[in-house]
C-alpha cells in the first residue's frame, strides 16, 4: 500500500491496482492506494516533477505520535487562575 499525494495544481487521475475506474486525486488530497508491481511511468514522472508524492504507508501497528495541543494553554496545578 503507498499514499500518493497531490501536490500539482489541478487533479490527476490515478488507477489503484484491481479497480474498474480511475480514481480523481485534486489538489492537496492524499489517498491509500494498492499500486500495480511494476513502476507506474505517469506517477514516476509527476513525482519527478515533484507534482505527486508516492510514500510507503506505515504499518497500522505503529502508534502515532501525539499532535500538538490546541487551544489555550492550561496554567500548572497550583498556579494563577
Amino acid at each position: 500500500m503507498m499514499r500518493v499525494t497531490n501536490h500539482a495544481a489541478g487533479p490527476r487521475l490515478v488507477w489503484p491496482k484491481g479497480a474498474r475506474a480511475p480514481r480523481l486525486l485534486l489538489p492537496g488530497e492524499s489517498v491509500v492506494l494498492m499500486l500495480p508491481e511494476r513502476p507506474d511511468p505517469c506517477l514516476a514522472a509527476w513525482e519527478a516533477a515533484g507534482e505527486v508524492r508516492v510514500e510507503e504507508e506505515p504499518d497500522p501497528g505503529t502508534p502515532k505520535p501525539r499532535p500538538d495541543r490546541r487551544g489555550r494553554e492550561r496554567p500548572p496545578s497550583g498556579g494563577e487562575a
